[in-house]
């Protein structure tokens, strides 16, 4: 389980709304990197989340919430791996049918090919729910502080 600490800011019924600041990955870094212009550009907004529950807590209250790591890579390898290997093998069948006779260029067929690949797999990644894990919410675990 992936743990994170957040601050409670509404409470409902079943589920309370918590907020989470982003963190960067060289926070402490006085470096010009990509990472720290990134930050500095996103980190400003938090990530406002909505978690099932039936515990006890209070708006302001500080807890720990989690996700499930399986469901995290499970999730990752959906959202980049799969689009990425349908673009190349989309552009490798491209480039096999450009080779036949079907495209004026061997580029063109390529980029075709690749261009539809990645087109498919984001409309299946959409529209198919089997694609679509449910476990990728976050879940609470306990309350540190009020």
């Amino acid at each position: 389980m992936i743990e994170e600490e957040a601050i409670v800011t509404q409470v409902e019924e079943h589920a309370i709304w918590v907020e989470k600041f982003r963190k960067s990955a060289c926070g402490s870094c006085a470096g010009g990197c990509s990472t720290s212009l990134v930050a500095r550009l996103l980190g400003g907004k938090p990530l406002r989340l909505r978690v099932a529950t039936e515990a006890r807590v209070a708006p302001g209250d500080r807890v720990i919430i989690g996700v499930e790591e399986g469901a995290l890579l499970a999730g990752s390898f959906r959202m980049y791996l799969f689009p990425l290997f349908s673009l190349i093998g989309g552009a490798l069948l491209g480039k096999l049918l450009a080779a036949q006779g079907l495209s004026a260029t061997a580029e063109a067929g390529s980029i075709a090919g690749g261009l539809v690949g990645l087109g498919l797999t984001l409309v299946l990644l959409k529209y198919c729910p089997s694609l679509q894990r449910q476990n990728l919410h976050p879940v609470f675990i306990r309350r540190i502080s009020r």
